[in-house]
Formats: structure tokens, sequence, C-alpha cells
């Protein structure tokens, strides 16, 4: 039986469910909709909208870290207590809960991380994402997601092929880098083959900033991501990630060549 979904958070994520793909058993909630008390359950008439669908997404998350390093109050709630109170819920009614959680909880660039390699917290950003991985550890059913540096064909400056053009230089360290077509499509295939646990949610291969950039013809200099920490004034990582568990249920296309499309799809560019 196909499964009916609901999709928590109207973000840079959770919209891309109400465009492109329609599927008629998928509802995409706004988080004021469905809000969320730090000190209860969800409410009735929270439930009430949940309690026709078998999978919960939560999409609702501050993922900006500078937002996150000068407001961890607000981060906390996003990241820990929303994810907490929806798996709590789904794990007590027999729903499936999705969580988005990230790839920069590895910090470790010599070789592709596994979903057992070590995670490490920075920043109030990963802090936050692995302590919400914490809290779902009880749910032997819950799906957790890990992509990294989301990118789509928008020109939202969230986009990470809006944010690239803005860079004055680009880093020269390889990475992985997940665009929301993947990401949702990863969703839509797990869910329905019920797999559980932790996946790496990525697409294919690897590729540095500056390789992007020259293929998308932007002229930058080439930086470290040392460097980019010194002028940040944040610990941001490169992470590549080994997707061979995600490939056993879909086969993401190939980084540039997603890249690629997408840049050619945004507004007012052209390759």
């Amino acid at each position: 039986m196909r499964k009916k979904i609901a999709v928590i958070g109207e973000g840079f994520l959770g919209s891309n469910f109400t465009s492109g793909k329609k599927l008629r058993r998928l509802k995409v909630f706004d988080r004021d909709t469905l809000s969320i008390s730090t000190t209860s359950d969800l409410r009735s008439c929270q439930k009430l909208l949940l309690d026709k669908y078998d999978v919960v997404v939560n999409c609702i998350a501050k993922s900006n870290t500078r937002f996150c390093e000068d407001h961890y109050q607000s981060a906390y709630y996003s990241n820990v207590i929303v994810p907490k109170l929806l798996n709590k819920y789904c794990d007590e009614t027999g729903k499936k809960f999705v969580h988005i959680s990230t790839g920069c909880l590895y910090d470790i660039n010599s070789q592709p991380q596994t979903e057992t390699s070590s995670l490490a917290a920075h920043c109030n950003y990963t802090l936050t994402k692995w302590q919400a991985e914490k809290e779902l550890e009880g749910n032997s059913d819950a799906l957790i997601l890990r992509p990294r540096l989301l990118f789509d064909a928008s020109d939202k400056p969230v986009n990470l092929l809006s944010k690239i053009s803005g860079f004055k230089a680009l880093c020269n360290e390889i990475d992985s880098i997940t665009s929301l077509d993947v990401l949702q499509t990863a969703i839509l295939k797990l869910v329905e083959a019920d797999a559980a646990g932790v996946f790496n949610i990525a697409c294919d291969g690897y590729a540095s900033m500056y390789e992007i950039g020259e293929m998308l013809g932007l002229d930058k200099p080439k930086t470290s991501i040392e460097e980019i920490r010194i002028q940040q004034g944040l610990h941001l990582v490169n992470n590549i990630m080994c997707i061979n568990k995600l490939k056993n249920y879909y086969k993401p296309p190939h980084i540039l060549d997603e890249i690629q499309r997408c840049w050619s799809q945004k507004p007012h560019v052209s390759l």
C-alpha cells in the first residue's frame, strides 16, 4: 500500500515537496499550522491533522550556522525539541518518523565517511543536530538522513548555487553535496522500502567548490577550509560521504551533472 506522507515545514526543503512532483498522497504543513509546545506533546487538534498520515517528515530546522551560534536557544528548540516531540508522537502512534539531520557531523575528509564513522560537533548547529539524533535512538523505526550543502534550481538566497556566486574565493577541497531533488527522491524511495536508521544522502561523486565554480564559469580564486574558518570565525567543515547504503535503494545522479542541470534552470542564468 502506498504510504500517505505529512511533511512538516515549508522552508527551503519542505517547499520543494510542493513544487515539481505533485503527489496526492503527500501534504505539506507549515510550521505555524503545527505549532509545537516545548512543555507538552502535540495538542489534540494537531494530532487530528496528522492522524490520517502514515509517515511524518520533519523539515523544520535552523540551519544557518551563524544564526545558531548567536541564537542557541532558538536553534535548540527547532533542531532538538521539535524532532523530539514529533518522534515521540510517531513512536506512540505507530507512524514512520523521518528526520533530516546533517552530514556536517563528520569532520574527517581523508576518506569517505560512512554512517558508522565517528561524529563531531564544533558549533551550535552541529551540536543541536547531534543532540536530536540522540533523542531518536529509542525509536528503531525512525529514518535519519544526513545531507550536505543543499542546492536546487531556484533563486533563493539559501541555495548553495546562489551563495557560490557571491563567494570571494572558493575552497579547493573536495566535498559531498546534495540537491533537493536527490533528497526528496531518497526520502520517497526509503519510505516506500520501509528503511530505518541513518543514511548519508548526497549526489554521486565529489567535487570542490573551486571545481564547481570553474564549471559554471565563475572567475574566483582558490582558498582553503582553514582560511575560510579564520575569515568566518566558524569551524566550518568539508566532508566526503559514502552513499553505498543509499544506493541499495536509489542511485543519485553524479554531482556535476546535477549541478549543471540546476544551474541551467536557475532564473537569469545560462551556461
